[in-house]
């Protein structure tokens, strides 16, 4: 959730005040549309661009989004890097300007919704924080205590069965997703935080997920992720059953590929005996090549991902029978 010190900030803003009268429902944000949303977003935008112009390190750093993400806009508009990203911002107008922030986002936001790292540093970037602060005003405690309503969405027989036989620490495999013969192996975790909110947390190569909602049904295990670095969801399906104490569990993530289309992934948790600081564990690569001396949970999860054939599953942008009929029998193989 974004934190009460940013949200009376961006509230209290002079250049905010000369978009909308907000002094209808006594200053209740929450209860305002999403055209009020849109204009606020609008004046946002235009003023983060201009921040960005003056001061390109928050883009050649990667603070406002991720590398990924920032593939994707060279992608789409066909740019040649990061400095004919900045010419590209100087083209835009007040009336259309980047899109850094959208108002549904910010509606969301003033709703209890789960805030991202990068859109933080969009409203931080906006209201001329110190980089130094950043932090500090990210995680602004009243009286010392996170405000934490609203953030509960766990269905509640999920949360007694999760804290019972399924917390601990994970490892996540599953095949790189741009198809290349690597099996990655990520931290995953299933803990209770301060307030006992069962949380999960994982990692793949360059990207955090902490999850939205959580639920169990007919022995499948369903969590939604929101990607904290950029603007991207994934949501998990696990085979649970009516196991107690799993060494392997398989199930399915559903993300977007580089160019923005629908992809589902094997995946296998592999129950880990030992406690690892999730923080300080990053996602690796295992080539499928890579040749072990002995046998061990990742020669024989490097085995299996080798011989399984369906280990992930792409799709594509048509919508007519004339594009389906047009797709010859080795670009079917390659989907």
């Amino acid at each position: 959730m974004i934190s009460p010190k940013i949200k009376l900030e961006i509230e209290k803003s002079p250049l905010l005040q000369k978009v909308v009268d907000a002094g209808r429902y006594d200053n209740d944000w929450s209860k305002f549309t999403r055209t009020f949303f849109e204009r606020i977003a609008r004046k946002i935008n235009t003023e983060v661009t201009k921040r960005v112009v003056a001061s390109p390190y928050l883009v050649k750093e990667y603070l406002l989004f991720g590398e990924d993400e920032f593939e994707n806009i060279v992608f789409k508009h066909k740019l040649s890097g990061m400095d004919d990203f900045i010419g590209y911002l100087q083209n835009f107008n007040v009336q259309k300007p980047y899109l850094w922030i959208s108002g549904k986002t910010l509606q969301a936001y003033w709703n209890n919704g789960n805030a991202k790292d990068k859109k933080l540093n969009v409203l931080l970037t906006f209201l001329d924080v110190e980089l130094s602060q950043w932090d500090n005003w990210k995680n602004f405690k009243i009286n010392g205590k996170e405000d934490q309503k609203g953030a509960n969405h766990n269905d509640r027989h999920a949360l007694q069965l999760l804290k019972k036989y399924y917390k601990g620490n994970y490892y996540r495999y599953y095949q790189k997703t741009d198809g290349s013969q690597i099996l990655i192996k990520a931290p995953f975790i299933i803990r209770e935080d301060s307030k006992e909110v069962v949380v999960i947390e994982t990692k793949t190569v360059g990207h955090r997920y902490k999850n939205s909602t959580i639920a169990i049904r007919d022995g499948a295990l369903y969590v939604d992720c929101e990607n904290l670095d950029w603007n991207e969801k994934e949501s998990y399906i696990f085979n649970i059953g009516f196991e107690t104490n799993p060494e392997l569990i398989f199930g399915v993530s559903n993300t977007l590929d580089k160019r923005g289309r629908a992809l589902a992934i094997k995946n296998i948790l592999v129950k880990n005996p030992l406690k690892y600081d999730f923080s300080q564990i990053q996602a690796i690569e295992i080539p499928f090549n890579q040749h072990f001396e002995k046998p061990c949970a990742d020669s024989m999860l490097l085995d299996f991902f080798r011989k399984s054939q369906d280990n992930l599953i792409k799709t594509q942008r048509f919508f007519s029978f004339n594009d389906l009929s047009s797709i010859t029998d080795n670009q079917v193989m390659h989907l």
